[in-house]
């Protein structure tokens, strides 16, 4: 019957309207009602669009969202863009646009799409790991952690200040070195003053939780680029296609095994699936290794 015909096009569109207005989804620091976080994976902003992928997952999280809102929390559910990087570098070179220009125009697409689904987004904390306001973060992580050591003996990281101090007073006696292969595992208080400036610097460098060194990586050529193991696809940059050869290269890496029991014992006190724990254990990736003698019978010296 035509009377009873859904006419999505105008209720959708006035509902929507009246609930951005009435900022029907803002969510306040302040409140009496217990928290709760909802959060989903942050899209690249393509130039395509959605696909069905991205509802697809972000619908379940919607419901779930809803859901505890009206059981009386206080649900925070924002939404992002994963904005920053190879992605949108590569598409402004291959389209001769600047990034910048690109990815705006592809947020305000991928931002109209989401609100046409009737997502419940609080969108005052939208997330563009682009912006300098949220990137400058990243890299002050960085810093803070070039500037910092694993202490084992506290099992926290540690100004690298500390480290300095203990060396000049004791040597590394009370900290093993990280980096067995070093050619300078073990020295003295007198040995650590008598170093020059440079050697010091070596050293330190072996203790650092950011930390240069060199390394086998996934090198790709036509990208110009380093790229991770789930970036490569039967030898080729998922990305483009492009051949990716196995290279020795000088790059930064995060010292992820000095604090892999810190890591493994967070997993334990985080509300997390079975299979998501055993996905992060593997990522954590701790292993302990073996050492074995053999007793060898020399052949009998000549006369």
């Amino acid at each position: 019957m035509a009377g009873m015909e859904y006419k999505f096009d105008v209720i959708e569109k006035k509902w929507q309207a009246q609930w951005k207005k009435d900022q029907a989804y803002r969510v306040s620091n302040v409140s009496d009602k217990p928290k709760y976080y909802v959060l989903d994976m942050f899209p690249y902003p393509s130039g395509a669009g959605l696909h069905v992928g991205h509802p697809l997952g972000y619908i379940a999280s919607d419901i779930y969202s809803r859901y505890k809102r009206l059981k009386g929390f206080n649900v925070l559910h924002p939404m992002g863009f994963d904005s920053f990087g190879l992605p949108a570098e590569q598409y402004a070179l291959d389209t001769g646009q600047h990034p910048a220009v690109t990815t705006e125009k592809n947020i305000a697409t991928f931002k109209q799409q989401l609100d046409n689904i009737g997502f419940c987004y609080d969108w005052e904390r939208e997330v563009r790991t682009s912006d300098a306001s949220y990137y400058k973060w990243t890299q002050w992580i960085f810093l803070q952690l070039f500037e910092s050591f694993f202490n084992k003996q506290t099992q926290k990281a540690e100004p690298i200040a500390n480290l300095r101090a203990a060396f000049a007073k004791e040597g590394n006696s009370a900290h093993p070195m990280p980096n067995v292969q070093h050619h300078r595992t073990k020295f003295t208080a007198d040995e650590w003053n008598g170093m020059s400036q440079a050697d010091q610097e070596d050293i330190l460098m072996q203790y650092r939780l950011a930390y240069c060194g060199y390394g086998e990586v996934n090198w790709c050529e036509g990208l110009g680029t380093v790229l991770a193991n789930d970036e490569v696809v039967n030898g080729v940059s998922e990305r483009g296609g492009y051949p990716v050869v196995k290279k020795k290269l000088r790059q930064w890496y995060l010292r992820i095994t000095e604090y892999a029991d810190r890591l493994l014992e967070g997993l334990e006190k985080i509300e997390f699936s079975d299979a998501m724990k055993e996905m992060q254990t593997n990522w954590i990736g701790k292993s302990s290794g073996a050492e074995i003698n053999f007793a060898i019978q020399l052949p009998p010296q000549p006369p």
